[in-house]
């Protein structure tokens, strides 16, 4: 994670993960499978369960399973 978040200049992992709902909402679904898949199992995991718990990411409820397919 150290080295994406180096990549795009972020200072966190959520950072990087409003980037993939906002790659996601823009329309850019196969930018933001790329930026998902980019992530350690770790993250993976942390992005999912944000993504179904707090936080309000504007991203449906089809496209957020569509991430725990890949």
């Amino acid at each position: 994670m150290k080295k994406l978040l180096k990549d795009y200049e972020f200072n966190s992992d959520m950072q990087y993960f409003e980037m993939i709902a906002e790659s996601l909402v823009n329309g850019q679904i196969t930018q933001a499978k790329a930026q998902f898949k980019a992530l350690p199992k770790e993250n993976k995991k942390a992005f999912l369960k944000s993504l179904f718990g707090y936080w309000d990411s504007g991203i449906s409820d089809e496209n957020k399973l569509m991430f725990i397919e890949l």
